[in-house]
């Protein structure tokens, strides 16, 4: 996989914010799931049960995901940033790599989220990062380290709780 710098990472994500996809994608989903369960019923058929079944299960896991990158990208863009130290951890498992970030700043509270990495490969280890907030005090929204973004795919939560 080729490396994204932190720029282009950001790049790429601005037309879904611009369009309103990313903050209403899951909506769709929900949406699309409630009308193949009524064309199941209609059809009598449990083809679109399934895959209703389905789309409403990614709907309601995603439902945080895309209006986090919203508010990401309007806190790089609008605010600025601070600097602290970000630890990334991965945990396997089964097949897939989960990516956790404990992120460490001065005079602020520790945070800690899962990310889905976008155009970067993470390693474990402690970076040097930039820290975007919406308000002092409140969660990070985006931290960056020298090789990518780092979005809460779920609300960020204080170590422990």
């Amino acid at each position: 996989m080729r490396t994204l710098s932190v720029e282009q990472q950001i790049n790429n994500l601005r037309p879904s914010v611009t369009s309103g996809l990313a903050l209403y994608f899951h909506n769709w989903l929900l949406a699309s799931a409630i009308v193949l369960v009524i064309v199941s019923i209609y059809f009598r058929h449990p083809v679109p049960l399934m895959i209703a079944a389905f789309l409403g299960i990614v709907g309601l896991c995603e439902r945080r995901a895309g209006p986090n990158i919203v508010v990401a990208i309007k806190a790089y863009d609008m605010n600025a940033s601070s600097f602290g130290e970000v630890s990334i951890t991965i945990s396997c498992w089964d097949m897939n790599n989960d990516y956790h970030a404990l992120i460490r700043e001065q005079n602020e509270p520790d945070w800690e989220y899962e990310f889905i990495p976008q155009g970067w490969q993470p390693t474990t280890g402690t970076y040097a990062a930039r820290i975007w907030r919406v308000d002092s005090g409140g969660p990070p929204v985006l931290t960056a380290v020298e090789a990518g973004i780092l979005i809460p795919r779920y609300a960020p939560k204080h170590p422990g709780a």
